[in-house]
């Protein structure tokens, strides 16, 4: 990985070393406009985790948007190859803010694999998740589910779309109250329900929640979601990384879009996931034919409150100019400190706020150091 600076902030310092990272296996950076024409969003509106989309006239009539989603955009839009497509993009996203009630700027960095999806590039695509956690801190910790061995269990029952994604979300908050809630008022059976609430409350270690899931699932469905699970935790533990994941059924994604193997990472002194991914195929096969497809995105927006870098000096070197006609001399001296490494800050008078680790003075030519 290259040497990057330290005074970086961290979102400057992980969009250069997330797309080496990406590049080092094989992706390839995917540009995209800002735009897109809303009717695309429109059509797709379900795909979208809120509802406000920022729309404009462009020159010719047509009514475009700022982009609100990077994969709707990449799976309409890449050019496939005959296997497989390796992506990864460093961009923003623009979404309303919940709390401001406002639209923000969100920069995002991640990855896009497009085609047939086995189980070494889900193995892969996590373990680039896992990578890309800890150069943000070592404490990490990535939360893996699979979307069919609680939701198929709901869809198996007889109830409406709006209850099903009532009850989705009350998975997603581990709101075991709301959802025996919401059974008793859809008709669904106490077993049925307490079977359920088994499996989305699971969150423990690999191992762990192996063996409780083995002992609640009954269904060729649950079994297969339950068997790709299996396999994964295999290669993850073979990868060293075991110790880093949880088994958490609740992480059970937008379930208009994902299907299959989910995520979420989080680092330590972030308050919530920083990290979020897992298989799309219900996206990529309606806009695409017969694809499989499997991603995750950082959110690099706020890291730089949660990991903020305490410099003890602006530049290594202060170089007070008392001098007005010998600029040349003065660049060359300011060179030979970079070119050695050094940073260095040229002022026409002393700045008490400038914190710096050598002083010197630049008069009649001369370079001298303050002591």
């Amino acid at each position: 990985m290259a040497q990057i600076p330290d005074f970086l902030a961290k979102e400057d310092e992980l969009g250069i070393n997330l797309p080496l990272l990406f590049e080092s296996r094989g992706y390839k950076k995917y540009r995209m406009s800002k735009f897109e024409e809303y009717s695309f969003y429109s059509d797709n509106r379900k795909f979208l985790t809120d509802d406000g989309v920022i729309a404009f006239n462009n020159a010719d009539g047509r009514l475009m948007a700022l982009k609100p989603d990077i994969t709707l955009s990449i799976v309409k839009n890449a050019k496939l190859s005959e296997k497989l497509t390796r992506l990864y993009y460093n961009e923003s996203v623009f979404r309303i803010s919940h709390a401001a009630k406002d639209f923000r700027e969100i920069k995002q960095c991640g990855i896009e694999v497009l085609g047939d999806i086995d189980s070494y590039i889900t193995s892969e695509v996590i373990l680039l998740a896992a990578k890309s956690l800890e150069m943000i801190d070592k404490n990490y910790s990535i939360s893996v589910s699979h979307n069919d061995i609680v939701l198929s269990l709901i869809d198996d029952c007889d109830i409406s779309l709006a209850d099903r994604k009532k009850l989705a979300g009350c998975i997603g908050g581990k709101n075991t109250h709301d959802f025996r809630r919401i059974c008793d008022e859809c008709g669904i059976g106490d077993e049925t329900a307490e079977k359920i609430t088994s499996l989305f409350t699971i969150d423990m270690p690999i191992n762990d929640a192996i063996s409780k899931i083995e002992t609640l699932v009954d269904t060729e469905k649950t079994i297969n979601a339950l068997n790709e699970l299996k396999t994964l935790c295999k290669t993850l533990t073979a990868c060293s990384i075991a110790d880093k994941i949880n088994i958490d059924l609740s992480v059970t994604q937008h379930i208009d879009y994902y299907n299959g193997i989910v995520f979420r990472g989080y680092v330590e002194k972030a308050p919530a996931a920083v990290l979020s991914g897992g298989r799309y195929d219900l996206l990529a096969r309606k806009i695409r034919d017969n694809i499989g497809a499997i991603g995750f995105a950082v959110y690099l927006d706020n890291l730089n409150l949660y990991y903020r870098k305490q410099r003890d000096y602006d530049t290594d070197i202060l170089i007070i100019n008392k001098d007005s006609g010998n600029a040349d001399k003065l660049i060359a001296c300011v060179n030979g400190f970079c070119d050695i490494g050094k940073s260095v800050c040229v002022e026409r008078e002393i700045t008490e706020s400038h914190r710096c680790h050598e002083r010197y003075v630049f008069e009649n030519g001369e370079l001298t150091e303050e002591k």
